[in-house]
């Protein structure tokens, strides 16, 4: 096991890809906020991604929001 007590040297750091899907509804309206995240805290008052606050959860996403968000158009 590692020994900190002295500091730390350097990290190392480890990365992921999470998928997040959002409700469409049958008319064809996506609701892309973070209120439909699973990864918005209990209380909404922060993502827990980022660690960031959410300002207005069910109207927007967070302008710090990790997410890419796809949109796809059909033909």
């Amino acid at each position: 096991m590692a020994d900190f007590e002295s500091g730390v040297k350097s990290f190392i750091t480890g990365e992921t890809v999470i998928k997040v899907n959002f409700p469409v509804d049958f008319k064809d309206r996506a609701d892309i906020s973070c209120r439909q995240c699973p990864y918005l805290s209990s209380n909404e008052k922060m993502c827990q991604l980022n660690k960031q606050p959410v300002q207005f959860p069910s109207r927007f996403v967070g302008y710090c929001c990790p997410l890419k968000i796809e949109i796809l158009e059909e033909k």
